[in-house]
């Protein structure tokens, strides 16, 4: 189906936006949707599909690394559809210290 690939700096730049998304709350721990990031920064429907695209990567291919700022613990999937589109988020610790 219609997948958007993303190359390294725009996820790198989706994970910086998902970063300043998690740390405007002041949370450590979020359950979020790729639609609130876009929304929180004023983006357009596109933008939200690389973000949610780059969390797809991140969750499908079980990726922890401290250079995205953040990890994915889980999802839950949006009404009967497998498809997940909520995203239980958390910080890595050297973000935290900027909270």
């Amino acid at each position: 189906m219609g997948h958007i690939r993303t190359d390294s700096t725009r996820r790198y730049q989706c994970a910086h936006l998902i970063c300043a998304y998690l740390l405007s709350q002041k949370k450590i721990q979020l359950v979020v949707t790729s639609r609130d990031i876009a929304r929180f920064h004023h983006l357009s429907r596109k933008a939200a599909q690389s973000v949610s695209a780059l969390l797809n990567f991140l969750y499908t291919n079980r990726i922890r690394e401290s250079r995205f700022g953040f990890y994915i613990l889980g999802t839950s999937p949006f009404r009967k559809c497998d498809y997940p589109h909520h995203f239980t988020l958390e910080l890595i610790d050297g973000a935290r210290g900027l909270l």
